[in-house]
């Protein structure tokens, strides 16, 4: 949280922010050792590969994944950028596991795959598609700075785009003969109701699901969503939700509309949705 603090709002100004890149870009390595599990960086991500390489990645949401993500697992990652999750996971399932990991932009899923080569492994399935509601040929509006800030909608401003395949995960699983997932993870700045939309049958037969997502309200109302249809669909789909916090516990989510209120403008949040039956 510090480092986001100090990155978007501190060195914000210009021209601050371009320095701040630059100086990032000069001091990347080739990749990062996670214990035993490899991620290759992206040289021209300051955001994400930066933040990696700094030791400051997703702190919470990694506690969460090691403490969650267990041996013998099939694990979605749907919007995988370079593969931390995935390195990690791999590790994590073991031989007995499986990993399908998806991300559309092609700039990303290149370092995706040497991430996966790095740690040789070979349970891991790596798909260069968005997952999305419906079958179709869409627009990744690419962010310059910060490949994890891609988006599956228009922004507003002058960011270039290229097209992209989009699918609906259940399609995508089935042709890949995989009928339930345990552990899911969703980061797809705010196109995740899409996701969720694609994703409803392969949830509903998975009996003892994680999900771990992003929850952004003004991104999923930019993608055309609404955050408290989102957060009823996932009950509705048998999750139980919980808010997870900067030091990685969890805290049930009673309130929908004080955790959308606090969550406003380029605040977001990360839920956990578990099926407890």
């Amino acid at each position: 949280m510090l480092a986001e603090f100090v990155y978007c709002y501190l060195l914000r100004p210009w021209p601050l922010r371009p320095l701040a890149n630059w100086s990032i870009r000069q001091l990347l390595p080739a990749q990062v050792n996670f214990g035993e599990a490899v991620v290759v960086l992206n040289p021209d991500d300051p955001v994400v590969s930066g933040a990696l390489h700094f030791g400051v990645y997703e702190k919470a949401e990694t506690k969460f994944f090691q403490t969650a993500c267990r041996e013998g697992m099939t694990f979605l990652d749907v919007g995988a950028n370079i593969g931390y999750y995935t390195a990690l996971a791999a590790r994590a399932v073991g031989p007995t596991g499986k990993i399908i990991a998806l991300e559309p932009d092609p700039e990303s899923f290149k370092y995706l795959e040497q991430t996966i080569a790095a740690n040789a492994v070979g349970n891991v399935l790596a798909f260069p598609v968005a997952a999305s509601d419906v079958p179709a040929k869409l627009p990744l509006f690419i962010s310059h700075d910060n490949r994890g800030d891609n988006r599956m909608y228009s922004p507003g401003g002058k960011w270039p785009t290229v097209e992209v395949e989009a699918v609906p995960a259940d399609d995508l699983l089935a042709e890949n003969k995989i009928e339930t997932i345990d552990f899911i993870k969703i980061d797809v700045q705010g196109y995740e109701p899409k996701v969720i939309a694609g994703l409803r049958d392969t949830i509903t037969r998975s009996p003892k699901l994680t999900l771990l997502t992003e929850f952004w309200p003004k991104g999923i109302r930019d993608a055309g969503g609404d955050p408290n249809d989102f957060l009823n669909t996932l009950r509705d789909l048998g999750l139980t939700l919980h808010e997870l916090k900067a030091d990685g516990e969890l805290t049930e989510l009673k309130d929908d509309a004080d955790l959308i209120a606090r969550h406003e403008g380029r605040r977001y949040t990360n839920l956990v949705g578990r099926k407890l039956n």
